[in-house]
């Protein structure tokens, strides 16, 4: 196998938005949703960081069309809530196929699913969503799938217990009736 990353990790640095620019307005979608008046203080508040950090990042944000400022307050314009409604699909997504499917650590999946969430294109985190659904279907063919999978690859405790086992036992209750 050939490996042809020469050309690729460039698009790395040609995403639309940096990880930061991405997590700042993820941040303040988050924020808006529970109060519309929204200051830099609450963002740099909600972070963990200082306020002439958040200033500096909104600024690059107003540049790009990201966020509007106005009379201190912030809001997003549509797009930016589409782009990061998508985002955040995508995190879902991810972190459901890393920890219901995969068997991965909610902890980590979460962690990994925050490192790639922006990464991803449109194309692939709707064919990743597709694919998680279809895995939570309750066809036979899933629950078969599903079952020969945790046999080969996982082993659960049947003390702790998790999605997916849960999930394919809930199947299995469903296909016997």
């Amino acid at each position: 196998m050939e490996f042809q990353f020469e050309q690729y990790w460039k698009e790395y640095g040609e995403n639309e938005l940096s990880h930061s620019e991405t997590h700042y307005l993820l941040t303040i979608y988050s924020l808006l949703r529970k109060d519309d008046l929204l200051r830099a203080s609450t963002v740099a508040k909600e972070l963990g960081i200082s306020r002439n950090a958040v200033h500096l990042q909104l600024k690059k944000l107003s540049e790009k069309k990201l966020v509007k400022i106005k009379e201190n307050l912030i809001s997003l314009p549509k797009h930016s809530i589409n782009i990061v409604e998508k985002v955040a699909n995508k995190r879902q997504t991810m972190i459901v196929l890393l920890s219901e499917v995969l068997g991965v650590p909610m902890h980590i999946a979460t962690t990994d699913s925050c490192k790639i969430e922006h990464l991803l294109s449109d194309d692939t985190g709707e064919a990743l969503l597709k694919f998680v659904q279809f895995l939570r279907s309750d066809r036979k063919v899933v629950l078969q799938f599903l079952k020969e999978f945790q046999k080969y690859y996982l082993q659960c405790d049947p003390e702790i217990g998790c999605g997916l086992c849960e999930n394919i036992h809930s199947m299995e209750k469903v296909n016997e009736n």
